[in-house]
């Protein structure tokens, strides 16, 4: 069947300004003529279980950024700006705050010194349940000064403290705001290009916002640790190397790229991302026809635990192979499986459209999915998970239904209705972690599960290697440990199987 655009325009008045639900635009039936429906695919037609656009009549809408708060519902962060024919006039930067159902709760805009261009913003939320947004700042024009932004929310969206800081009159990049996994520190980032020099520099911020420390590094590519940051170093003989440094600036490590040889004429890599599991993941593109999505996992110490070469490529998936070179952050949801984000071109709509593909922790294919508006691209920022498990794609929409002076650009953030992969069994929770231990924190006793018939090693390290403990295991379900001689701390527990290594992390307080 054709493909068919079905709108449902709902309008509400909040705050002084029109909110519009709308009905997403998808294929319905089957796909557009030339492609053929593949039986990991979402069923077409599925739709959104709701989608919402966000901005003014009178504005050029961008977004920047969102999070799926705490307790419940999301939060939006985005900018408008506004116009005198093709000058703009001013900028505001706006918060929006989403219940689980999409429905405005409340939102606030921001007047910035009458700054014109907001660039990167990024937002994390706080442990009190107030947000902390940054971002870079200008007025606009070559060789004005940029700066940095710093604003402590509470959970109102109200102003608690506002904090600013220039940079040198140099190319600044890649701008990261990061709430640090392992205690109640941020981190801010930047990358800055001085005369063909890239550094990254790195702001550590306590509780209380007082500066910590200021690392540099030569790459922008890391990962806070407990012990430092992990970081992509340069190349050797085609290969790229990761560094292990310390608070202090140490090296303490080195290892290889798990994936090993980069061409850089067919691959594309991903920045190394830590999922929660403690393990390093590197992704790549390699950009042959078809094209081919790759993963790694690793140790902290580069001990390679798996390595997928062909995830899913496009053969697979009807419109991977027209997926751009964007590389949006992969999501890590809440039962291990990872979404890959992605914005294609689909030349059926001539414009920009969303794909997403599903993947458990060993890189196996579960499901995909893509969206679409005859309208106008949809650009994506990044996608979330919902409170019920299902993704959230947030973005920049072009000819929006608010409209605007130029191109018409909305914000929109929508629920998908459905993630069911067709044709392929459910992922078994053993696919994605085997190796459950509680209670975590741990006490003086731990309970290990394992999947019934599963046969191995179980070790424990401390995250600098020490071995604490190394424990055949038979055919055993479930057994308590003694940890009463185990070190504080956090600690990596891993099982080696013939299948497989599984690791998880444990944290001990007593």
């Amino acid at each position: 069947m054709k493909h068919r655009s079905i709108f449902l325009l709902i309008f509400m008045l909040a705050s002084g300004s029109w909110l519009v639900a709308q009905h997403a635009v998808w294929w319905s039936g089957s796909p557009p003529p030339g492609n053929t429906a593949r039986d990991h695919s979402v069923s077409y037609g599925n739709g959104f279980a709701w989608q919402v656009a966000l901005g003014t009549a009178d504005s050029e809408d961008v977004g920047h950024d969102a999070i799926a708060v705490s307790s419940g519902g999301y939060l939006v962060v985005g900018s408008s700006f506004f116009y005198d024919g093709y000058t703009v006039t001013h900028t505001n930067l706006v918060l929006y705050r989403l219940n689980e159902e999409g429905d405005l709760m409340w939102e606030k805009g921001y007047t910035l010194d009458n700054y014109k261009v907001m660039n990167e913003f990024k937002v994390v939320e706080k442990p009190n349940g107030g947000f902390l947004v940054a971002g870079k700042l200008s007025y606009g024009g070559v060789g004005v000064p940029r700066r940095c932004i710093l604003l402590d929310f509470d959970a109102n969206g109200d102003t608690l403290s506002t904090r600013k800081w220039t940079f040198a009159d140099m190319a600044t990049d890649d701008f990261k705001l990061i709430k640090s996994p392992f205690d109640e520190s941020y981190f801010i980032s930047y990358q800055r290009n001085y005369s063909g020099t890239y550094l990254t520099d790195i702001v550590k911020l306590d509780y209380d916002l007082d500066t910590i420390s200021i690392f540099v590094l030569p790459n922008y590519n890391f990962v806070p640790k407990p012990f430092g940051f992990i970081y992509r170093g340069g190349r050797f003989d085609n290969v790229y190397y990761y560094y292990a440094i310390n608070f202090q600036g140490e090296v303490i490590d080195s290892f290889p790229d798990p994936h090993g040889v980069y061409n850089p004429s067919t691959h594309n890599p991903y920045a190394i991302q830590s999922l929660r599991n403690g393990r390093n993941v590197f992704f790549r593109t390699v950009t042959t026809s078809p094209r081919v999505f790759q993963m790694a996992t690793t140790t902290d110490d580069g001990e390679v635990l798996n390595v997928n070469p062909d995830c899913f490529n496009g053969d697979d998936i009807w419109w991977y192979n027209d997926a751009g070179g964007w590389n949006y952050s992969p999501h890590e949801f809440s039962d291990r499986s990872i979404c890959m984000p992605y914005n294609f071109y689909f030349d059926w709509n001539d414009n920009y459209s969303i794909g997403l593909v599903k993947i458990n922790s060993q890189g196996q294919l579960l499901g995909d999915t893509a969206m679409s508006r005859s309208a106008g691209s949809m650009m994506l920022v990044k996608v979330l998970e919902g409170a019920d498990g299902r993704p959230v794609v947030f973005g920049t929409g072009e000819n929006g239904p608010l409209g605007g002076p130029l191109t018409g650009d909305d914000i929109f953030i929508a629920k998908i209705e459905s993630w069911n992969p067709v044709g392929v069994p459910k992922v078994n929770p053993t696919d994605t972690q085997p190796l459950r231990i509680y209670p975590n924190p741990i006490g003086h006793t731990v309970t290990v599960e394992l999947p019934q018939g599963i046969a191995g090693k179980l070790t424990v390290t401390t995250l600098t290697g020490t071995v604490v403990l190394s424990h055949r295991v038979g055919n055993s379900h479930s057994f308590s440990l003694n940890t009463a001689g185990w070190p504080r701390g956090q600690l990596l527990v891993s099982l080696h199987t013939p299948g497989g290594v599984y690791t998880t992390k444990l944290i001990k307080n007593l």
